[in-house]
């Protein structure tokens, strides 16, 4: 085989070695994928991670199904989980760049034509450059290592993000569930306390016809009737702002129309969080501003590595002439190979000031991984101690809450019968409203408590505890 050919073919495999690498390139991605389109093995994968074992733990169905939905089709996710993969790639492209060799080749081609004086013709010249270009810096000192473990642990901190998001997507998700059924609670406690005064109004009315009361109590039973309309307004667009929070939530269109069907779960009695020290190693945003700190450290060895010298190999093969012949034959390929040392001397203190920047930024990472730490403490302490008030209050409002019904009930067979007076009934409808709407609050911000609970301990918490296995959603 001659050398054109052996060039040509050389060529030929070089184009077909770029076309190979194009198509492997991923695939243009959708904006956005709904929840019902991930497929099953993607959703089995959310349902599995850390950010929604706990849902079971509450006993809700409804709730595990909605935040699960929330997981898979969230528009804040996708763009965490988007971001986290990208730092993945630029962590492993930073690897290969760092630390492999480097490798190109290439053919240039030139063509001149200069006019000769005095006549019409042209001299026509061309020139066909080969090259090879093979270049690695030994990396000497671990500059070059330092900056790919910090890359990776970037990385590693981006997947805590990632999960850190889920969890965080899913406790937003199953309070705001919490949310609706409160506000429904409410709407329904509202429809009910305008039928009751609009009772009481019907028994004033007739009571006034009769002349047995006076125009001031019928004029303030007919204030009570408008104010009762004006609160159940009020809740009947509080149930539409949580509906429409929810479906925002899940990755819906926030029409307002869900509506929750069961009802807020029972709580067991909270249990022991466990160890302080175990929570560090549950709480993704602890691992975090962990995976942070770490990465800093790196590039403090790599920001002073930077002042030292460097030794890079270069090794250069190519060949020049007037035709495919001349650049492919392998006896006229003019080869080097170059073992450099480089040394900093002076580029106005840049690799100095960089080197002490790197160690500030070393101590804002310690101290940020402290503060995430307290505030995880912080956060768990504050769920437990919470629960415990919330117990009391669900208790006693829901003590008063019967106490005022049968109140209310006393109230309406006297006045019916003249023995009470308007005034007292409207203080009982309204002290029987009020304990009511107690008791709904009590109960809601109760499990959303637990909920917050069990967000705090990094989505852990089975019947209070924290499992010991933790599994990590590539």
């Amino acid at each position: 085989m001659n050398y054109g050919v052996r060039f040509w073919v050389g060529l030929g495999l070089l184009a077909a070695a770029g076309s190979c690498a194009g198509r492997n390139l991923p695939p243009e991605p959708d904006s956005y994928v709904a929840a019902d389109e991930i497929g099953p093995e993607r959703a089995a994968e959310l349902a599995a991670s850390p950010a929604s074992t706990w849902l079971d733990d509450l006993n809700s169905a409804e709730m595990s199904t909605l935040a699960r939905e929330a997981l898979a089709g969230s528009p804040d996710l996708q763009i965490v989980e988007a971001r986290y993969r990208a730092a993945r790639w630029r962590a492993r492209g930073a690897f290969g760049g760092n630390l492999l060799p480097s490798l190109s080749v290439g053919v240039d081609g030139i063509r001149t034509e200069t006019p000769v004086s005095g006549s019409d013709e042209r001299i026509r010249s061309e020139i066909m450059t080969s090259s090879v270009v093979a270049s690695w810096e030994i990396d000497l000192w671990g500059r070059l290592t330092a900056r790919t473990l910090a890359s990776d642990l970037t990385a590693d901190a981006a997947e805590e993000d990632l999960n850190g998001a889920r969890l965080s997507v899913a406790g937003q998700t199953s309070r705001a569930w919490v949310d609706l059924i409160e506000a429904q609670q409410l709407f329904a406690l509202a429809e009910e306390d305008l039928q009751t005064r609009e009772r009481a109004l019907d028994l004033t009315q007739r009571r006034y016809d009769a002349g047995i009361t006076t125009s001031l109590a019928l004029r303030t039973a007919r204030s009570q009737v408008a104010s009762a309309r004006a609160f159940r307004a009020q809740a009947q667009d509080t149930v539409l702002i949580s509906a429409r929070r929810l479906q925002e939530l899940m990755g819906r269109y926030p029409d307002g129309t869900l509506r929750a069907v069961g009802d807020l779960p029972s709580l067991q009695p909270i249990a022991a969080a466990g160890a302080p020290a175990d929570l560090l190693e549950r709480r993704p945003d602890v691992l975090a501003s962990e995976n942070r700190m770490r990465a800093a450290g790196f590039r403090i060895h790599e920001a002073r590595a930077a002042l030292l010298p460097r030794l890079t190999l270069t090794g250069t093969a190519g060949a020049s002439g007037q035709g495919i012949e001349d650049i492919s034959n392998s006896a006229d390929l003019i080869s080097n190979l170059i073992a450099g040392i480089t040394m900093p001397i002076f580029n106005g203190g840049a690799l100095i000031a960089e080197s002490r920047a790197s160690v500030n930024d070393r101590r804002a990472a310690a101290s940020d991984y402290v503060r995430t730490s307290i505030a995880a403490w912080r956060e768990v302490e504050g769920a437990i101690s919470a629960d415990q008030s919330l117990e009391i209050r669900e208790t006693e409002f829901a003590r008063a809450a019967e106490e005022a019904r049968a109140a209310q009930e006393l109230a309406e067979r006297e006045y019916a019968r003249g023995v009470a007076t308007l005034f007292e009934l409207i203080d009982a409808y309204t002290r029987r409203i009020d304990a009511e709407r107690g008791l709904i609050a009590a109960r809601a911000q109760r499990v959303t408590n637990r909920i917050s609970y069990h967000v705090a301990l990094g989505g852990g918490a089975r019947t209070g505890g924290i499992d010991e296995d933790r599994e990590v959603v590539q």
